[in-house]
């Protein structure tokens, strides 16, 4: 998942990026890529049915841009 500005990359301004991966009952995110090299985030593990409505409550808010 890359979340930025459409014109950013990994050296800009504003460009975040992180491995996004399910494991069983777990979604982690992991990996991260942050703006001009300020340190890696942690790890962060999910229980996989809560993300899964977080992501679907999400989906059906209009407030919401999910660029694919």
């Amino acid at each position: 998942m890359q979340l930025g500005e459409p014109e950013c990359t990994g050296e800009c301004c504003g460009f975040l990026s992180v491995v996004v991966q399910r494991m069983g009952n777990v979604v982690q995110w992991s990996g991260w890529q942050v703006p001009h090299g300020d340190g890696r985030l942690p790890e962060f593990d999910f229980d996989a049915n809560e993300y899964d409505a977080e992501v679907a409550r999400a989906g059906a808010d209009p407030g919401w841009r999910i660029l694919a």
